[in-house]
């Protein structure tokens, strides 16, 4: 009999672990959905269509510690974004890795890539696994740092 108690015991025991856990992975499933679900609705303005207003021409910073900064990029081919001295554009954030992200062209077109930094990049509020394709109005977040692509 009393076998037979600590056995009813134990899987009580193991049934109330999974319900914590379960528990836990809902609670960490719902932070997780609200943090990113307004972030994307509200960094999703409207682009203008592909060459609409003229071709990239400068990459502004418009929200983090260098707010202001700017630079012309129409004669470049390729750049590398990130907190170190090396980097092309230095974004002054310590939340962004030393050699962030690439921004490259291809043709007319400008693609940005994330060159495995730790806390990622984002492009209009979606976290990017491969080269994107940007265009004139594009919002990249490299840390707390926001810079866009403008004419």
């Amino acid at each position: 009999m009393d076998l037979g108690i600590l056995l009813i015991f134990r899987i009580g025991l193991l049934a109330l672990m999974w319900l914590f856990i379960l528990s836990i992975v809902r609670v960490l499933r719902k932070d997780l959905g609200a943090a990113a679900g307004p972030a994307v609705v509200q960094n999703r303005p409207s682009l203008p269509k592909l060459g609409a207003k003229g071709s990239v021409r400068l990459l502004k910073v418009i929200d983090g510690p260098l707010t202001g900064s700017h630079m012309d990029i129409s004669t470049l081919q390729e750049l590398t974004l990130g907190r170190s001295q090396d980097a092309d554009f230095v974004v002054g954030d310590d939340y962004a890795s030393g050699r962030h992200s690439r921004l490259f062209k291809r043709g007319s077109d400008w693609y940005i890539e994330d060159l495995a930094s730790r806390n990622g990049t984002y492009v209009m509020g979606m976290r990017i696994e491969q080269p994107e394709k940007v265009q004139v109005g594009s919002d990249i977040k490299i840390g707390r740092t926001t810079v866009r692509l403008e004419p």
